[in-house]
């Protein structure tokens, strides 16, 4: 049972792509067989129970795992990173340097190219605290 805590705990750090999972989910069944083998019938636990406990034990580490993972393929939506590829309005003419407005604020701006106050641009990238922008 101690292994398919381990293999449960390793599948969140290594990229297995659910075999740790399913080792976990066979060592915890074998496992939770074993502490219960007893000659004295008042002394075992039904299988039953046995199954349902590793079922929803597998469950949970399944969903929480899954959940991780879609979390982190998900595009950021904060940051220097949540920015790129937004569209602002420049507030004021960048030739090549200006502001512009985006999610509530003014950021300072370059664009290769001149825009002229109330164009949209599109972020392409964050370098220090200055966009770097184009026309949309």
């Amino acid at each position: 049972m101690a292994l398919a805590l381990i293999l449960f705990l390793l599948e969140v750090k290594i990229i297995s792509h659910g075999a740790l999972t399913i080792g976990g989910i066979i060592s915890m069944l074998l496992g939770s067989l074993l502490l219960f083998d007893s000659p004295a019938p008042y002394m075992q636990a039904s299988l039953g129970l046995i199954i349902i406990a590793v079922a929803s034990t597998a469950l949970f580490f399944i969903f929480a795992v899954g959940m991780g993972i879609k979390a982190q393929k998900r595009k950021p939506t904060t940051g220097a990173s949540g920015l790129i590829g937004q569209t602002a309005v420049a507030k004021t003419a960048l030739e090549p340097e200006g502001t512009v407005f985006v999610e509530g604020e003014l950021w300072r701006a370059v664009s290769d190219q001149p825009v002229q106050a109330g164009e949209k641009v599109k972020i392409l990238g964050v370098e220090h605290l200055t966009l770097k922008v184009t026309k949309a």
